[in-house]
């Protein structure tokens, strides 16, 4: 009858349209999978394939209530090691990153009155040399000074984001633990410390993703 080709024509389009929804659902699951097991391949590349090293060796958080420290204090003070040029502190290639992230955070903004405004009111010096001073004392009240916590948490945005473009094998063994502890006295903080490296990949992925590409020209 004339009704079985029309309704033939119809459904196809349909079913093309599904199979690329499908295809795209399941490419996108692919992405976040393989989103993971790139930071540890990044490292591993920086570190002659001792990623897995850096991720397994990281400490556990430190924090106690007990026995009281600043952790911002410690947050200045753990990136001022991670530029000490001291042998096994960070184990990566001298390529400009203790500049180039000091410039970074210092071009950086954070929540202030009104506006974002310079991190420059919180940072005193960050160079190479010196390392890492944060004013920390302007952060004492972050607990019941809403303003304060917005700006706590953004420098700790900020110096994930800074080591996450310069120096992203050094997240997992060396700043991620010493962020988390700060994160842990900031109220209503989204900040993630582990937020590094931007591009990703594993074996495989690209062969998986290229017979999606292909079976996406045939549905359509």
């Amino acid at each position: 009858s004339p009704k079985g080709p029309r309704r033939q024509q119809l459904s196809a389009p349909l079913a093309s349209r599904s199979s690329a929804a499908m295809a795209k659902r399941v490419l996108a699951v692919l992405a976040g999978l393989a989103a993971p097991a790139a930071v540890t391949a990044a490292a591993a590349a920086e570190h002659g394939g001792h990623g897995e090293e850096l991720v397994s060796g990281s400490k556990a958080h430190t924090y106690d209530p007990e026995s009281p420290t600043e952790p911002f204090d410690d947050v200045a003070k753990m990136i001022t090691t991670m530029f000490s040029e001291d042998e096994g502190v960070v184990d990566r290639r001298e390529d400009g990153w203790r500049g180039h992230f000091c410039a970074c955070v210092e071009n950086g903004h954070i929540s202030s009155w009104y506006q974002y405004a310079s991190a420059m009111y919180l940072i005193d010096t960050c160079n190479p040399e010196a390392g890492l001073v944060l004013r920390s004392g302007h952060l004492q009240d972050r607990h019941v000074e809403p303003l304060q916590g917005m700006m706590a948490c953004d420098t700790l945005k900020l110096i994930s984001y800074c080591l996450s473009h310069h120096a992203p094998d050094t997240i997992p063994g060396s700043w991620k633990d010493t962020c988390s502890n700060a994160h842990y006295t900031v109220p209503a903080c989204d900040v993630d410390c582990n937020a590094a490296v931007h591009h990703f990949g594993f074996p495989g992925f690209a062969v998986v993703a290229a017979a999606l590409v292909a079976f996406l020209g045939r549905a359509v």
